[in-house]
């Protein structure tokens, strides 16, 4: 993109992501990128520790994340140095179709002062979910541990807030739609694509391009 910008969209973070992520990254350094935009808008499909993996490739020290439980155990991810593959200035996208793994990479960069999240507020999902068996044949769905961001919040419940709010003209429309009974969905519901000029890419790169010239 424009001024050494390099773009990464990632529609989903399933296994193998966080490699495939690194070597586009080290493609756009290579071709002479000296910022990076990594969008994670409409991503709510994935691993959460493939999340972290992703996280990691920004990050030389700092916590990633935490998952805990009443009856589970705390389990800490924090950041390996010799995972880290880039310095670049980075501006991660976000919206309320961003959820799970996505949201774990998204509180990593901005708890850790690595980058800025540029967007709407996520969908807020990060759990770890057991299934137990009824006598009757059903079946009842527990969370029994949830994902904690580097500060202490639950992503579960709170989802993750941008620290440059941009919301998108159609998120109302296409991301909170009503039930027949008046509820809300139970999963992040997929944005159209936008054919209107994406407000929140360019806000992005206003801020990667501001930063630049801060430090220059």
């Amino acid at each position: 993109m424009p001024d050494n910008v390099g773009y990464i969209k990632a529609l989903t973070l399933d296994k193998g992501k966080a490699q495939e992520i690194a070597g586009k990254i080290k493609s756009l350094q290579s071709r002479g990128a000296k910022k990076l935009v990594l969008d994670l808008r409409n991503n709510s499909e994935g691993d959460e520790e493939e999340g972290v993996a992703v996280a990691n490739l920004f990050l030389a020290k700092g916590m990633i994340g935490y998952l805990q439980g009443q009856k589970v155990d705390k389990v800490t991810y924090n950041a390996d140095p010799q995972k880290k593959i880039t310095d670049l200035p980075v501006a991660v996208l976000v919206n309320r179709g961003t959820a799970g793994a996505a949201e774990l990479v998204a509180a990593a960069i901005l708890d850790n002062s690595r980058g800025e999240v540029v967007g709407d507020k996520t969908f807020g999902e990060g759990s770890v979910q057991k299934v137990l068996e009824v006598p009757d044949g059903s079946a009842l769905i527990l969370s029994v541990a949830k994902y904690y961001t580097p500060k202490g919040k639950v992503i579960q419940d709170t989802g993750i807030t941008p620290n440059v709010a941009v919301a998108a003209a159609d998120d109302a429309a296409n991301t909170i739609v009503d039930d027949e009974d008046g509820g809300t969905p139970d999963e992040p519901q997929q944005q159209k694509p936008q054919q209107k000029e994406d407000d929140q890419l360019r806000r992005a790169l206003d801020v990667l391009k501001a930063k630049a010239n801060q430090k220059s």
